[in-house]
């Protein structure tokens, strides 16, 4: 329990450091300007995919995965968690995001998409690193085969990666935003990793 408050008190402090502090803003915006002037020559279709159908299939896969191998194990606490993970990060970021009321990056560093809503945290970073980190904590416990397990960490990593830069490089996140997103989802992981039911 000790990690778990001292994770919540270091997400506290992070928040409050970004409420609080312009410079950090400001930061963010001179990354997003590097990373977008870095990849400008790549076609915009790649960090669109985590707003297209592919999404809902990488979320749709470790729901359904998770739930048939907890429901044949007849371990229906975890078959429930699992499922009720893209609603605990909604809500989450439904009580964050009107709280810390941080705006969007500016329009003009919006590349395709513009979303109205507020920016700290990046929904779909957290709920990718929540479901991916719990893939990867199972793979960790209980998959006997290395080279599965290893596979699966490394493309769970590549694609928990893959998404918060996206929200960077579309312009719809400051980095900030994505790495609180990670923050947050290591907690649910964490939290979900200590609770024996």
């Amino acid at each position: 329990m000790k990690k778990i408050k001292f994770l919540i008190i270091a997400f506290a402090l992070y928040t409050i450091i970004i409420m609080a502090c312009p410079d950090v803003t400001a930061w963010d915006k001179s990354l997003i300007i590097a990373l977008q002037t870095k990849l400008k020559n790549l076609p915009l279709f790649i960090p669109l995919l985590p707003d297209c159908k592919l999404y809902t299939l990488m979320i749709a896969i470790p729901l359904i995965g998770g739930s048939v191998y907890f429901l044949k194990k007849k371990e229906w606490f975890k078959t429930l968690f699992i499922c009720s993970i893209p609603l605990i990060t909604f809500l989450l970021n439904c009580i964050i995001k009107p709280y810390v009321h941080r705006t969007r990056p500016p329009y003009e560093l919006q590349q395709v998409i513009h979303p109205h809503s507020f920016s700290y945290v990046s929904s779909h970073s957290l709920v990718t690193f929540t479901l991916y980190g719990l893939i990867i904590y199972y793979c960790c416990k209980y998959c006997p085969n290395k080279y599965v397990k290893y596979s699966v960490i490394t493309l769970s990593c590549i694609w928990i990666l893959f998404v918060g830069l996206s929200r960077i490089w579309l312009g719809v996140h400051y980095p900030t935003d994505v790495f609180g997103a990670y923050i947050l989802g290591f907690i649910l992981c964490t939290i979900y990793s200590k609770i024996r039911i």
